[in-house]
Order: C-alpha cells, then sequence, then structure tokens
C-alpha cells in the first residue's frame, strides 16, 4: 500500500473504440480469457494480446486485484480534511503518506489544504491515529473528519499512477488471526494464503494461478478455489484501472452535499450513485452528509458539474467542494466493494 511517489507519467496514447471497448470488459472482468474477448468484440485473438500490451506498456492501463477495506482488516473509512500552517502541504502530505493507513492524500484548493483518506482497524486504532500520529504532524493545524458510515458506489476506474507499484498492499497485522475458512460472512478477513494471493494479483491480476502457486507453495486448485471464493464474497475484484494523466490537467474533486432534511440523505445519496461520473459516493457522519468524488478538467467544469448534475437532484440544500492539484499517494488497490 506505500505507494509514495511521483506521478508516473503516461505516454500519450490515442483510444479506439477497440481500445476502450477491451478495457471496459477487463473493468468488469480482470481476468476474462483473451479469447473471449476477441470473440465480445469480433477480433483476433492476437488483436487482443498486443493491445493489452500496448494498454500497459504505455502506462496507460493496469489489471490489478482491488481488496475490500473490511476483508483487509479495516473497519473504519474516513475522509479527513486538513488545514496546514507554517509548513508547505506538500511537505505535511509526503509525511502524511509514510503512514499506512492513509491510502490517499491529494492536495487541494478549496475551505481545506488536504483532503485525505484514512482506514482504522477500530476505534481505538482510529483515536490513536488521528490524535498521535496525524493531529500532532508538524504543520498541522486542524483536522475535519468524516466517517463513512455507508458507501453506495466505488469505483476506481481513473486513477493516479505511481512508480512503486509493485509494493505490496496493506492489511491489518491481526488479520492472519481471522481465518476465512469455515464461515460464509462476505466481509470476513483474509487469512495468510488469501493475503499472498492478493499481493501478487494486486501487482498483475492476470497472472497464472500456476505461478502464484509456485510462489507460495500450495496447489493450483487452492489458488483457484480461493479466488472465486475471494470474488464472490466481495473480498476483491479484479478489474482493469486507467492513468488519470491520460486526461492531461484533469483533477480530482471532493463535492460534499448537505441535504435539505436528514431523512432525505439515503435517497440523495441513491440518486447520487447513478451519477455516471462519480466515481464514489458515500454516507458521512460529520462534516457533511454525503461525499461525492468525480473527475474535472478545471474549476469551470467542477461549477458545471455541480450545478448541472448535483445541485439539480432534488433534496440536495447546499454543496462545498475542493478541487486536488497533486496527487501525493493513492493507493486504488483498496476500497469499498460494492454490488
Amino acid at each position: 500500500m506505500n505507494q509514495v511517489a511521483t506521478h508516473t507519467r503516461a505516454v500519450p496514447v490515442e483510444l479506439d473504440d477497440t481500445d476502450n471497448a477491451i478495457i471496459a470488459l477487463l473493468r468488469e472482468d480482470g481476468r476474462a480469457p483473451y479469447r473471449a474477448i476477441a470473440r465480445e468484440l469480433d477480433v483476433t485473438e492476437a488483436t487482443v494480446r498486443s493491445r493489452v500490451r500496448r494498454l500497459e506498456d504505455s502506462n496507460t492501463m493496469r489489471v490489478v486485484a482491488v481488496t475490500d477495506i473490511e476483508a483487509a482488516g479495516y473497519g473504519l473509512l474516513l475522509a479527513i480534511g486538513l488545514q496546514v500552517d507554517g509548513r508547505s502541504p506538500e511537505a505535511v502530505a509526503r509525511e502524511l503518506a509514510a503512514i499506512p493507513e492513509v491510502f490517499s492524500v491529494n492536495v487541494v484548493v478549496g475551505a481545506q489544504d488536504l483532503e485525505v483518506l484514512v482506514v482504522a482497524e477500530d476505534q481505538q486504532a482510529l483515536y490513536e491515529l488521528m490524535t498521535n500520529r496525524l493531529a500532532r504532524l508538524p504543520g498541522v493545524r486542524r483536522l475535519t473528519p468524516a466517517l463513512a458510515v455507508d458507501v453506495l458506489k466505488n469505483q476506481p476506474d481513473w486513477v493516479p499512477f505511481h512508480d512503486d507499484g509493485d509494493a505490496a498492499p496493506c492489511f491489518v497485522a491481526a488479520a492472519a488471526d481471522n481465518a476465512s475458512t469455515g464461515g460464509t460472512t462476505a466481509r470476513r478477513k483474509l487469512d495468510a494464503i488469501d493475503r499472498g494471493i492478493v499481493d501478487l494479483l494486486s501487482r498483475d491480476a492476470r497472472v497464472s494461478n500456476r505461478h502464484i502457486a509456485t510462489v507460495l507453495g500450495v496447489t493450483e486448485g487452492t489458488v483457484r478455489t480461493r479466488i472465486r471464493r475471494m470474488e464472490d464474497d466481495r473480498q476483491i475484484r479484479l478489474t482493469a484501472v486507467t492513468n488519470i494523466d491520460l486526461f492531461g490537467d484533469a483533477s480530482l474533486a471532493y463535492i460534499f452535499v448537505e441535504v435539505e432534511r436528514s431523512d432525505l440523505t439515503r435517497t440523495v445519496a441513491e440518486a447520487l450513485a447513478q451519477v455516471r461520473e462519480l466515481g464514489f459516493v458515500g454516507v458521512l457522519l460529520g462534516r457533511s452528509d454525503i461525499l461525492g468524488i468525480t473527475m474535472v478538467r478545471n474549476t469551470e467544469h467542477l461549477a458545471e458539474f455541480i450545478h448541472s448534475r448535483i445541485s439539480a437532484i432534488p433534496g440536495v440544500r447546499r454543496t462545498d467542494s475542493t478541487l486536488g492539484v497533486n496527487f501525493i499517494k493513492h493507493d486504488y488497490r483498496l476500497a469499498r466493494i460494492v454490488d
């Protein structure tokens, strides 16, 4: 999960309809056979192979395992706005990025200086993280946290790529004690073998089961069964992610929505989840009622999007937004996996 680095700039490539169709199918199933993709698109298998290789070599697309937050051992997800004083936001952001529980740090413009996404194992771990590590970091003046009590949409499709993408995902150490055998809970934690499988899939989700089995010293059948079970239980999702750098100066925008009445929160959140451009929609406790995250070209685009797509939804009272200007860290391999 330690993806603390400058962006790996993508070599500009122009995506045609075939490229986009391949990416779309790999978003649905990162391990879809090339032959099945070729048949679906009415092209040759060789064409699919060469296209995928081109997309990967140009740093346009990666096919990875995304792990559910709870399966990784984290019970809490927070969006935290940080105001910085006496230091540059970038300097503070880089120190924050070294904290394993901080999986996303973005320097922003707006009421906050930084927008941070963090996970915590439980309330005690969250208290320690907030009071002993985040609040005491030199330059941090104020933390404005919001607990995500329900996530309706989390699609890490367009993400920033980083140079150290081969780093292992971050799991709670205690997760190894919560064996994933013998139960059917959709959000049970991953055991040591599961985590070894996910580690390899998070670097390349199309790596063969035989290779995984050899590395971990288990049978190929064990690998196949566990991958199927983790997917069925929504513990992992094998999917294609594409590089946000392909959009030039595009940035992530964090849109905090206040509803007219509290009893409308769920209804408004469900309507927001239907907005195609929003990659994340979560109901919050504190700071605001709902958080939506989208990608925009500039402030004018953000304003137009809010006025035409967000404020027009019945029940929305007001919005407050911040616009990302520099991603310091983002681990797209950790998310809340929802239907």
